[in-house]
């Protein structure tokens, strides 16, 4: 459906809510000028550019020629470090504020939604801003004036061995913890309502808790500029702005009897 307000039984049943999970992807971020990956204007919509994209942003690149990955992320954090938070991001935290429980999935390694104030998230992908040492347990952030520096592999503090983007690349597993934390979260003991945004849900751990939800006949909310696989699974399917929507999905929520 074209979004114009939320249907009506949608309100009703968010009046009734009392724990939702919530998984975003990049499209949530767009509104704050960060470029999302796949679809229309994406990273990843020319092809060949995106495969050297995506080549740059491996695990094996990374261990051959860090610089190149290096020049990547830099280009990425670079835009993440000026952006801020947009009205879906505000949203969240009034969900979160409204709520008996609340959990939030994202893809995003922007930092965006804990700049807003969300608490109880799980950044599955990390966040381009921390890094980490390849050698010693050094953990950093990247500030404005690292990035402006930036020009290829940054050195640890304590070892001068090249650090790494606190992420998950291409061609590595997710980080056990963080895996644990969504199995409890969305499997163990699922939330009532399950919302999905800004994502085309292509990975199986992003899509599936959405997918046990509507087979299980939770309420199931997706909100997107264009189709996704999802779209036809969920039971309400929303097209337009997360900024536009989560807004009114918060109002409705803390409404609730």
């Amino acid at each position: 459906m074209t979004f114009r307000q939320l249907p009506p039984d949608l309100v009703a049943t968010l009046r009734e809510t009392v724990s939702l999970g919530v998984i975003t992807g990049a499209g949530v971020s767009a509104e704050s000028g960060i470029q999302t990956y796949r679809g229309q204007g994406g990273l990843y919509d020319d092809e060949a550019e995106g495969d050297r994209t995506v080549e740059a942003l491996s695990a094996p690149t990374l261990a051959a020629d860090p610089d190149r990955t290096w020049g990547v992320v830099a280009h990425l954090a670079r835009q993440t470090i000026q952006a801020k938070p947009n009205p879906a991001h505000q949203a969240l935290v009034a969900m979160e504020a409204t709520l008996e429980r609340f959990i939030l999935l994202t893809q995003n390694v922007d930092g965006l939604h804990r700049l807003a104030g969300t608490r109880n998230m799980i950044d599955i992908h990390g966040d381009v801003l921390e890094t980490r040492c390849s050698s010693c347990a050094f953990h950093g952030d990247l500030s404005v004036e690292d990035l402006q520096a930036l020009t290829g592999t940054p050195r640890c503090p304590q070892c001068a061995c090249g650090l790494r983007p606190h992420v998950v690349l291409f061609g590595e597993m997710l980080p056990e913890a963080k895996i644990r934390r969504l199995h409890e979260e969305f499997y163990e003991r699922p939330p009532e309502v399950v919302l999905i945004a800004g994502t085309s849900a292509i990975f199986p751990y992003i899509a599936e808790p959405v997918l046990l939800a509507a087979q299980a006949g939770h309420p199931t909310i997706e909100v997107n500029p264009e189709p996704t696989p999802l779209s036809d699974r969920v039971r309400w399917s929303l097209r337009g702005k997360a900024g536009e929507i989560f807004p009114q999905i918060a109002a409705a929520l803390a409404s609730r009897a």
